[in-house]
């Protein structure tokens, strides 16, 4: 592994965000469309590089960072390595230019593929005169990698000699730098130098190439494990560098690199005298080779065993009994494998951390348990796994549930490479190969999920890659769950269901360094001429030395002239400078800088291997199952104060688990429970009076499950409790519909228009879609105009379901009653209020101040007071309302419903998914996204939109015709909508910015 000669370090003190105006909490941020996907409620969903690419590029517009090329040198380029800058000699130059130029002689003629070989050939030339001595271009136009769904097929990239692919094929793998060409001109770029604040072109054919460098962007961090990645476009005779990272991607303004190639020679020269990790790549992140033992351990631990247990919930097995005695050591907990219930068990736990960590001896561990196979023999490589770093885990029950090694084992896809990465303070070591699912964003958290393979213990675990936000108050996921796990209470603790974290840490102090260059770049003067424009670099600054500039007036001076070899050993760099002095200086994300967000590379590994609630067999076992998660929440809030904020599909899951028949008996059954997942988002509410602030530039969560109330409240109404238990009703309805029998007649069409579209105002801002609004404030769930009836699979009514969701629908309607209300009287109050007619005028700083505390005092879930003219009906519906402030009556009505001696409920009556195979949402997305642009003339970004002004130096917008306003009830008319209103057979290939 090469050593670390430069890193993103995070901020000593987080970035701190200025809210506007008077906001109690962060403003919401609609969610990017390429979010659509079904993974959220617990599935995967197929790659489908046509609507990947479309949804990328809409979820993708404003993070972009317009810069020349001596500002790219000068303040993007890392200090410690800009010494490598360097011009070439004349004579190169000469050549270069004189071979280049000869191919636009005729330039009615240039195809991509022509530029692109001729251009390949040069590289390869430059490595005569040691510009990129290490480092080759290899096309690969025409055939996509193996075993890649998404078809990717770059125009070429640069690669180290030796793992320089020779079958013209990309190798996302070992990619260093990639390459893609455009044969010129307007139409194929797709940035407008003219607009520094909003350079990303809005044209079809423009929106197209970056659509495809997007792309490539993503598959590159994908298949490997990055901090930031370099890429080169090459539009006929110019060119831009760009440098991707999770904020943002900043690019250069183009240059002619036949006329003057100097910058573009600079930089190639910079980079080929690179290592790998000031390429980009995670020091963290070791590349396993197929003779390795790690390598051959994966395999190994893959291969399907006798012992695997069936999950099915009911299942008997036998005690384990242990074929030899543990290894001297730390004596492990007390509760083993064999007979302990699951209360007996978790209180029986010591608080240590070592205890924590070896928690996975115990019977709660089987569902992640590993046997521990001998090393496989290998060649040694001071890379590879140690043997000493594996514990001794036979005194553990060895047997796992069958589950959790399948998907261990199609995790270990032939064409996908194998990782060792490192995790925590510890640096615990997980071998890790394909994910088993990965945002489709680039730019956010991009978090990926793994089976991993834990080598000290040799268990199968999850482990959970991402991108966190850094801002005060925002803490990582681990802390919540470590928070959780050491409840010192016998009777709360066990049930508390959360994966049993196992360690947690950022990942080498990775920080996305976009961010803070925007929020370097906005404290500095504006543009003469343009003061809506925020600065760029000076255009004054000569061509860098290698030393780089002295003045502290750019972001990389402030550490000084510092060589390379000073920071060898130092894990320090000029970005934490920029951040530290920011820090000093109060800095804070400003309103206008939300798209750019500060983030840290963050990985946690849980013991726990779940599976999705579609696995449920019943209607009461998904109930049961629903009213763990919800136990699970309100001790949460009741012991620590902490709301989740991202109740979804995706973050309910089952842990199957082993529990004893009778006490002292050598027999256990399977136990299934409702797990809580996925807590980065939860959040601590401040207690008494105290108001809450906003941590963030955005909200997050999951929209499909967010709540009428919060969706409409934006955003002055911060997240309740009374929220959250609406989500957990939307995602239950969500798994009944969907694999419970009911007299919905299109299951599809409902999940669509309840779950996954949206309504727009006028100003083409999103909404909630009318179905999931009206079903809140009627307290009916309706289809084709009937109430919604689960039944059994014979047809029977299923009573307890029914009265369920009757129940509790009762409860939300009267709490949108009081909101209306609320609203209502509001209103009044302000109509009955006379107006004081005079001459004085009122100061602007009083108006606004005036208006700021009536909106700052104004609750957002005021009730009116009582009155004597009150009836007993509205004394129920605020009695209904009220009991959603609090945990007790919801759970409480689940609870009574489930327990044993209740009205029997039917007996396995889950069935196949209702919702077709074919189902996708993410067409409709698309077309909603595409009727809001027609519609507006604006792309969405969040709740700021980018509108772009036309100048003769701009390409108009291509915009679809425009449709007619739709609502979430005519799905299928959205189908059409989004077309290419341009006319005409739009001609396939590269030659018009497709992606290939």
């Amino acid at each position: 592994m090469s050593s670390v000669t430069h890193s993103y370090i995070i901020p000593p003190d987080p970035v701190s965000f200025a809210s506007s105006g008077p906001a109690k909490v962060s403003p919401h941020k609609w969610p990017k469309p390429d979010i659509y996907d079904t993974r959220k409620h617990g599935d995967s969903v197929p790659i489908k590089p046509a609507i990947y690419e479309k949804l990328r590029l809409k979820g993708s517009m404003g993070y972009t960072v317009l810069v020349d090329c001596q500002a790219f040198e000068n303040e993007i380029l890392p200090s410690e390595t800009r010494h490598l800058l360097r011009d070439p000699e004349p004579a190169v130059v000469e050549k270069f230019s004189k071979a280049l130029g000869s191919i636009f002689r005729d330039s009615t003629q240039l195809s991509e593929n022509t530029l692109a070989s001729t251009f390949s050939e040069q590289v390869k030339a430059l490595n005569k005169y040691q510009l990129c001595p290490s480092h080759t271009a290899t096309l690969s136009t025409y055939k996509p990698a193996k075993g890649d769904s998404a078809r990717f097929k770059v125009d070429a990239a640069l690669y180290r000699h030796e793992f320089a692919p020779t079958s013209r094929r990309p190798d996302w793998t070992h990619c260093r730098l990639f390459i893609e060409f455009k044969r010129g001109g307007t139409s194929y770029d797709p940035f407008d130098d003219t607009h520094l604040d909003a350079p990303e072109s809005g044209s079809d054919e423009r929106s197209d190439v970056r659509a495809q460098l997007i792309g490539y962007a993503h598959h590159t961090f994908l298949y490997q494990h990055r901090a930031w990645l370099y890429s080169l476009f090459i539009n006929g005779r110019e060119f831009r560098l760009m440098r991707w990272d999770r904020s943002g991607v900043i690019v250069t303004k183009t240059i002619d690199y036949v006329e003057d190639p100097t910058y573009l020679f600079r930089f190639l020269a910079y980079f080929g005298a690179l290592n790998d990790a000031e390429q980009g790549t995670d020091p963290t992140a070791t590349l396993l080779k197929k003779n390795w033992k790690a390598y051959k351990l994966m395999d190994d631990v893959a291969k399907e065993r006798d012992s695997d247990l069936d999950h099915a919930e009911g299942t008997i097995v036998t005690k384990y009994t242990p074929q030899r005695a543990p290894s001297p050591g730390p004596t492990p907990p007390s509760s083993s494998p064999s007979g302990l219930s699951r209360s007996e068990t978790r209180t029986s736990q010591p608080r240590s951390t070592h205890a924590r960590v070896t928690r996975s001896k115990t019977r709660e561990a089987i569902a992640s348990s590993m046997p521990p196979p001998p090393l496989p023999e290998a060649d040694s490589d001071p890379e590879d796994i140690d043997p000493t770093d594996i514990e001794d885990v036979a005194s553990g029950d060895p047997r796992i549930f069958r589950y959790v090694r399948t998907k261990f084992r199609n995790s270990l896809e032939k064409d996908w490479p194998r990782y060792k990465i490192l995790v925590g303070e510890e640096k615990r070591v997980f071998l890790v190969s394909k994910p088993a699912f990965f945002s489709t964003s680039m730019f956010g958290r991009a978090t990926r999920g793994f089976f991993a393979l834990d080598v000290k213990s040799r268990r199968i675990v999850f482990l959970k890659d991402s991108s966190r936000p850094v801002y005060v108050g925002v803490e990582p996921e681990g802390h919540y769950l470590n928070q959780l796990d050491t409840i010192d209470d016998p009777e709360t603790r066990p049930e508390i269901r959360i994966p049993r974290l196992l360690c947690h840490g950022d990942v080498a102090g990775q920080c996305s360094f976009t961010a803070a260059y925007v929020q370097w770049r906005s404290r500095s003067q504006p543009v003469q001429g343009d003061p809506g424009v925020k600065a760029t670099a000076s255009a004054a600054h000569p061509i860098a030395t290698g030393q780089g500039s002295s003045s502290s007036s750019h972001p990389r001076a402030l550490l000084g002239k510092r060589s390379r070899e000073e920071f060898e050993g130092d894990r320090s760099s000029d970005v934490e400078e920029l951040l530290r002095h920011g820090a000093s200086q109060n800095l804070t994300l400003e309103p206008d800088d939300q798209a750019y967000r500060v983030y840290t590379h963050y990985r946690l590994a849980v013991h726990d291997v779940c599976l999705p609630f579609s696995e449920s067999t019943s209607s009461k076992q998904l109930v049961r199952l629903m009213l763990h998660c919800m136990i699970t929440h309100m001790l949460a809030y009741e012991k620590l104060r902490l709301l989740h904020r991202d109740i979804s599909a995706g973050n309910v899951l089952i842990l199957p688990r082993l529990e004893s028949v009778s006490p002292g008996s050598d027999e256990l059954t399977v136990v299934w429970d409702g797990i809580l997942t996925d807590w980065e988002l939860a959040k601590v509410v401040p207690s008494g009076a105290s108001m809450e602030s906003p941590r963030q530039p955005e909200r997050t969560g999951t929209w499909q499950f967010m709540s009428v109330a919060y969706i409409q409240g934006h955003p002055c109404h911060p997240v309740s409790i009374a929220d959250e238990l609406e989500s957990f009703f939307h995602v239950l309805l969500f798994y009944a519909v969907r694999f419970l029998n009911s007299n919905v007649p299109d299951v599809g069409s409902y999940i669509l228009q309840y779950f996954d579209t949206y309504d727009r105002r006028q100003d083409g801002s999103r909404r909630c879609n009318a179905r999931k609004e009206m079903t809140m404030y009627s307290g009916t769930l309706l289809t084709d105009g009937d109430d919604i009836s689960f039944h059994d699979r014979n047809g029977k009514e299923n009573t307890q379901l029914n009265n369920l969701f009757a129940s509790l629908l009762e409860r939300f309607k009267a709490r949108y009653d009081m909101l209306r209300r609320a609203r209502k009287s509001q209103k009044d109050a302000k109509s009955s209020t006379p107006r004081e007619h005079n001459t004085e005028t009122v100061v602007g700083s009083q108006q606004h101040t005036q208006s700021f505390l009536e909106k700052r005092l104004r609750p957002p879930q005021a009730i009116p007071p009582s009155t004597p003219e009150v009836t007993v009906e509205d004394q129920d519906t605020e009695r209904l309302s009220k009991s959603l402030n609090e945990h007790n009556d919801v759970v409480s009505i689940l609870m009574n419903m489930t327990k044993p001696g209740t009205v029997p409920w039917p007996r396995m009556d889950a069935v196949p998914d209702r919702c077709p195979d074919h189902y996708d949402p993410r067409h409709t997305v698309l077309a909603m996204v595409s009727t809001t642009r027609a519609s507006t003339g604006t792309w969405e970004i969040g709740e700021r939109r980018l509108k772009r002004i036309k100048t003769e130096a701009s390409e108009p917008l291509s915009l679809p015709t425009q449709p007619t306003a739709h609502r979430a009830s005519e799905p299928a008319s959205l189908a059409s909508v989004g077309r290419r209103g341009r006319g005409g057979t739009r001609r396939n290939g590269k030659g018009k910015g497709r992606a290939r």
